[in-house]
C-alpha cells in the first residue's frame, strides 16, 4: 500500500459498494416451456409444449361474448367455437399495441363478465398487454376467473386462430401463457440473478462527457439517482419534471442546490413529459449531448378497478408509457448508451387498489423493450422495482410500514441506488434488452409468486 492509503480507501469503498447491492434481491423472467404432454394450467398442449391441433374437444365449453374488433380472427373463432346452451364468457381481443381506447375495452370486458353468470374472462392479445389490470381486477373481486393468453403477431397457418380459441376455452383461471407462432406455449418463470458488477471507483468522478437526462427528475428518487450518475459515472444530470424547482419543498430543494453547486453541475428543464413540443423546446437547450436517460416519471394513483374510467388508466400511462415514447422520439438516440426505465413490481403481481398502476407499468415496460430494437448501441433494461423506503412516492404517503406488514420486502435507499448504477453495467443491444424485478432483502412473500411453474431454481 502507498503512503496515501488510497489501495485501502478504494478497497474500502468497493466493500461498502457491494455490501449495499447485495441488499436487493434481483429476479429475471424466463419462460418455462409447456411440456411433458397432457395439460399446463388446464391448457391442452401436445408432448412438444404445442396447442393441441386435434383430437377430440373436452366436454366445457363457452357462449362467448367477444370485446374488441370484431374482425379479428381471433374474434371470429372464439364466435364460431361459441355455443348457445353452454356457460357464459367473455373474451376481451386486443392488437399488437395498446390504442386508444383499449383502457375502454378491458374496462368493459371485466364489467361484463362480473355481470354475466359465469364471471370467466380471458384476455387474448399480441402485445397490447392488459393481464396485470385483469389480475388486479380478480383480486378484488372474488369469484371472477381471468386468464390471459399473448399471442404472435402473425398467425402462422389458418388453423391457428382456432386451436388459439380452444386454448383459451381450456385456460385454467390465473393462467397467463404465451404462444409462438408455431404453437408453442409457455408462461413466465422467474430466477435469482446477481446484477452485473459495478465499474471499479477511479480516482474521481468519471467525465464519459455527456448528460444523463433523469425524467421525473425533481422527485424523491429522481433527485437521488441524479446524485449518484453525477458523483460515480461523471454525467451532467439534465433533470426534467412538471414542477418548477420554486415550487419544491425545502428538503427537496436543498438536494438540488447541492447537485447544482456540485461540479459538473446540473440544468432544470420544467415541462409535461407527454408533451412532444415542450419536451423538444426545452431538450433543445441541452449543449451536451445525452449519453444516459433514467425514465422515473410517472403518477401514482390508487383505486378499485371496477370504479375505474379509462380516462383514469390513461392517466397514469401517458407519463410512463407515452413519455418514454417523446423523449426517446426527441433524442438523438445515436449518442444514447444507457436507457434505465424505472418500473414497478405491480405489472409482474397483483396489488389491491393498483390494477390502473400495475397497468401503467405493464405498459412502460412493452414500450421500453418495444424501442430497444431501434437503439443497437444502448443498453436497455426495465428495472421493475418493490416500493421504496427513504424516499419516493411510497415513502411520501407513509406506505412502507403497511406493506412490510403485507409481506412486502422495501428497498432501501443506499442499497437501490447502488443497484442503480450496476443497472449500468447493462450489455448493449436490442437482444441483450430485458426487465429485472428488484426487492428489498430478506423474504418477500409477494414476489416471486407462488404459483406453478413460476420459480426456476435453475443456475445463472
Amino acid at each position: 500500500m502507498d503512503r496515501s492509503g488510497a489501495p485501502a480507501a478504494s478497497a474500502a469503498r468497493d466493500a461498502r459498494a457491494d455490501h449495499v447491492a447485495r441488499a436487493v434481491r434481483a429476479f429475471r423472467p424466463v419462460s418455462v416451456r409447456a411440456d411433458g404432454g397432457g395439460r399446463v394450467d388446464g391448457a391442452r398442449v401436445d408432448g412438444g409444449g404445442r396447442v393441441d391441433g386435434g383430437g377430440p374437444a373436452p366436454a366445457a365449453a363457452f357462449r362467448w361474448d367477444v370485446a374488441g374488433d370484431p374482425r379479428d380472427p381471433l374474434a371470429v373463432a372464439l364466435r364460431h367455437a361459441s355455443r348457445r346452451d353452454a356457460e357464459p364468457a367473455v373474451a376481451v381481443v386486443l392488437g399488437t399495441a395498446h390504442r386508444s381506447g383499449d383502457s375502454a375495452v378491458l374496462l368493459e370486458g371485466i364489467a361484463r363478465a362480473g355481470a354475466s353468470g359465469g364471471r370467466r374472462l380471458v384476455l387474448l392479445h399480441r402485445g397490447a398487454g392488459g393481464g396485470s389490470l385483469l389480475r388486479s381486477a380478480a383480486l378484488e373481486s372474488p369469484g371472477l376467473r381471468v386468464a390471459v393468453l399473448e399471442l404472435p403477431v402473425r398467425d402462422a397457418g389458418p388453423g391457428l386462430p382456432a386451436r388459439i380459441a380452444r386454448l383459451a376455452r381450456d385456460a385454467a383461471p390465473g393462467a397467463e401463457l404465451r404462444v409462438a407462432g408455431d404453437g408453442t406455449v409457455t408462461r413466465t418463470g422467474w430466477r435469482a440473478v446477481t446484477l452485473p458488477e459495478p465499474p471499479l471507483p477511479p480516482d474521481g468522478p468519471a467525465r464519459p462527457g455527456g448528460a444523463a437526462l433523469i425524467t421525473g427528475g425533481l422527485g424523491g428518487l429522481g433527485l437521488r439517482a441524479a446524485a449518484v450518475l453525477s458523483a460515480v459515472r461523471g454525467y451532467r444530470p439534465v433533470l426534467l419534471d412538471t414542477t418548477a424547482p420554486g415550487e419544491l419543498p425545502p428538503r427537496p430543494a436543498a438536494l438540488l442546490r447541492r447537485l447544482c453547486d456540485a461540479p459538473p453541475g446540473a440544468d432544470v428543464l420544467t415541462a409535461d413529459v407527454t408533451d412532444h413540443r415542450a419536451v423538444a423546446r426545452v431538450l433543445g437547450r441541452v449543449p451536451l449531448p445525452v449519453r444516459a436517460v433514467v425514465h422515473c416519471a410517472g403518477v401514482v394513483a390508487g383505486g378499485p378497478v371496477a370504479g375505474a374510467r379509462a380516462r383514469d388508466l390513461d392517466a397514469l400511462v401517458a407519463p410512463k408509457a407515452d413519455g418514454l415514447g417523446t423523449v426517446l422520439d426527441v433524442l438523438d438516440t445515436g449518442a444514447l448508451r444507457h436507457l434505465v426505465v424505472f418500473g414497478s413490481v405491480t405489472a409482474r403481481v397483483a396489488h389491491r387498489q393498483l390494477g390502473g398502476y400495475g397497468l401503467a407499468n405493464e405498459l412502460l415496460r412493452r414500450e421500453a423493450l418495444r424501442r430497444a430494437a431501434a437503439l443497437p448501441r444502448c443498453a436497455t433494461v426495465v428495472a421493475e422495482w418493490s416500493l421504496w423506503s427513504g424516499a419516493g412516492r411510497a415513502h411520501e404517503m407513509g406506505a412502507v410500514g403497511q406493506a412490510r406488514r403485507m409481506g412486502m420486502a422495501p428497498v432501501p435507499l443506499a442499497p437501490g441506488m447502488a443497484a442503480l448504477l450496476r443497472l449500468f453495467r447493462w450489455p448493449a443491444g436490442a437482444r441483450a434488452a430485458g426487465a429485472v424485478v428488484l426487492t428489498g432483502p430478506g423474504e418477500d412473500s409477494t414476489f416471486p409468486p407462488k404459483g406453478p411453474d413460476e420459480w426456476d431454481n435453475s443456475p445463472t
